[in-house]
């Protein structure tokens, strides 16, 4: 008869509770540097948050959870994805993050969680040759408030970008202008299917009043959930071109945007925009519509491809509804 060596009880409860712990303490840690981001300078867009945070929780997690069991490698690759998650739901829930800010951080957390695990995956499975007495996983969680005191003494880099997106229709400028400047009662059938109005749930436009005619007329914009903001005219070419810079009086966008993407926020300043007429031949009309923003974060070249993206699907909304509206116009002649 053959006896099967097993760990022995109180040893497995010492070691459940001791994961159960290093969640609870990473959970914990996490919530203090997400406090003390926000209050800072630096704003929660940072390299401790972002970068630091999901590498040392995970490596954290990963070796708590890995003692006195052989984890596989499937188990290892799970810890980043569930803590990411975990994290995100967290954010939604109690921190009332929005969820295009939570998609954008996706990414990170699941990355650098990765890059976190690896060299935990490697001792564990005899690779490394780092000696036990030099890793000290419990050291590891001090790392993000190390880094997010070096955040808050350095100034982001700053950017201006521009996005422009273009539409053409069957009508001369002279027909396409009036339709430009006042869009009445937009109905929700009108405009197109894009993902940051469908599928990350962006608010969608609902009416623009012009009031005034020339510079310093101020274009009214009624957005759903109530949102609305100005658009203050700066330049004014009959037929041919309209400008304006975004301005906005009242809170209604700051309660439905989130805080770190607002538009007038640290992170992100929505700045001016406009359309541009362009006759074509045999009496069509090209669109253009463009929008200038000013973004600071340490990753700007990862903000300004979903600024790409998020505000080309809205400018493509827009046209749709104008091109539309300029269609339907002409077809009732």
């Amino acid at each position: 008869m053959t006896t099967v060596d097993r760990e022995p009880r109180p040893a497995r409860h010492r070691d459940n509770w001791r994961f159960v712990a290093a969640i609870l303490v990473v959970l914990a840690s996490a919530l203090a540097i997400y406090i003390l981001a926000e209050a800072g300078a630096g704003g929660a867009i940072g390299y401790a948050l972002m970068v630091v945070l999901p590498a040392t929780a995970s490596a954290f997690i990963a070796w708590a959870g890995s003692i006195g069991r052989d984890w596989s490698r499937g188990t290892f690759l799970a810890v980043p994805l569930w803590l990411a998650f975990a994290a995100a739901a967290i954010g939604a829930v109690f921190l009332r993050e929005g969820i295009v800010c939570l998609v954008m951080v996706l990414p990170f957390w699941i990355g650098f969680g990765y890059l976190g695990i690896w060299p935990v995956y490697l001792y564990r499975r005899g690779r490394s040759r780092v000696d036990p007495a030099t890793f000290r996983a419990h050291a590891l969680l001090l790392l993000p408030f190390v880094a997010l005191l070096i955040d808050q003494q350095l100034a982001p880099p700053r950017e201006t970008r521009t996005v422009t997106r273009e539409t053409i229709v069957d009508a001369p400028p002279a027909a396409v202008w009036p339709r430009l400047l006042d869009i009445p009662a937009i109905e929700p059938d009108e405009g197109r299917w894009n993902m940051s109005q469908d599928l990350l749930r962006l608010p969608r436009p609902v009416a623009a009043r012009l009031n005034g005619e020339g510079p310093g007329a101020v274009r009214e914009a009624l957005w759903q959930d109530d949102i609305r903001f100005q658009e203050v005219v700066t330049g004014w070419q009959q037929g041919e071109a309209l400008e304006w810079r975004f301005a906005f009086p009242d809170p209604s966008i700051h309660r439905r945007t989130d805080r770190h993407i607002e538009p007038h926020g640290r992170h992100l300043w929505i700045d001016s925009g406009g359309y541009r007429l362009i006759p074509l031949a045999h009496g069509r009309t090209k669109i253009q519509l463009w929008t200038r923003y000013r973004i600071a974060t340490p990753f700007n070249g990862y903000a300004g491809w979903w600024g790409e993206r998020i505000l080309g699907d809205i400018q493509n909304n827009v046209l749709a509804i104008v091109a539309g509206r300029v269609e339907n116009a002409r077809s009732k002649r």
